[in-house]
């Protein structure tokens, strides 16, 4: 069966580009008969606030969504991530590493060689000099990434786990086939493939959707300051200009609640239709 998820960061309440990560992930999953699933991802605790977290999930039952309960929130259950960082440690794949956040932007990372012992303020990280370039996206084709990290974190010098390791720990234990996310996640992709591989599994399909940018350039996101998107439109207005952006055939629909336009637009859902290309926020009104 499908199973695919939504898995949101609370820092903050949900914006445009949050939503049209969702409306991709729920349409997709609706149109194939299957469930999509809520994760709220909040392991970067000086980010993420339990009333960011409230917020995104009453912003999301404003917009009509229905995930199934109960919602995997990732700092209620850490032991997961500890069994995978032990396993690849004990693989010899995975490594303790002492450099600081600029010396690792400076050169590479020594500590492969120097076989140090875990103790508290030491990161753990994964030698990536065997990842995949290549992946395969459902909606793109072909990806190749020719340029890759040497290593990854995992585990951080503060002891919160990384979000790659996560990612890949939660869709395992949710059961996702397929995951849909923005195309900001592209590079990531690869890193995340050869998780999987070194823990023995099988990766979901992947489908990235176009991002939002802001007037200027950037990505539209929290860290830009972008507002939340129920401030600026009713919950059935934000709906429908997902499906726009989308490139979804949205007729008929107005006049629905929430709840009642997923159902109809996943009747009628295009992997085909969303566009190819990111989104400038002028075209977004």
């Amino acid at each position: 069966m499908y199973t695919g998820r939504f898995a949101p960061t609370p820092s903050g309440r949900l914006h445009l580009g949050s939503l049209l990560s969702a409306a991709g992930a729920y349409l997709r999953a609706l149109s194939l008969g299957g469930t999509c699933l809520l994760r709220l991802e909040d392991l970067d605790r000086p980010r993420c606030r339990p009333e960011y977290a409230a917020g995104i999930r009453a912003d999301l039952q404003a917009l009509g969504f229905a995930f199934p309960e109960p919602v995997l929130v990732q700092s209620e259950d850490l032991e997961p991530y500890a069994q995978a960082v032990q396993k690849l440690l004990a693989s010899g794949k995975a490594f303790v590493c002492a450099c600081s956040r600029r010396q690792i932007r400076e050169r590479p990372c020594p500590c492969r060689e120097r076989h140090l012992s875990y103790k508290k303020g030491r990161a753990v990280r994964l030698d990536c000099s065997e990842a995949p370039r290549d992946f395969y996206d459902v909606r793109l084709g072909h990806i190749h990434l020719p340029l890759l990290p040497d290593s990854l974190i995992l585990k951080r010098s503060d002891n919160i786990y990384s979000y790659n390791l996560a990612c890949v720990i939660d869709d395992l234990r949710q059961g996702v086939t397929e995951v849909v996310r923005g195309s900001d996640l592209i590079s990531s992709t690869p890193l995340q493939v050869y998780l999987y591989q070194l823990l023995g599994k099988q990766p979901p399909a992947f489908v990235h959707l176009p991002l939002i940018t802001a007037k200027g350039g950037g990505k539209l996101s929290k860290q830009n300051h972008a507002r939340p998107v129920l401030d600026e439109l009713k919950p059935a207005e934000a709906c429908l200009l997902a499906l726009k952006l989308l490139g979804q055939d949205s007729s008929g629909l107005a006049g629905l609640k929430p709840g009642q336009i997923w159902p109809e637009a996943a009747k009628r859902f295009d992997l085909k239709a969303i566009p190819r290309t990111d989104i400038e926020l002028a075209d977004a009104s």
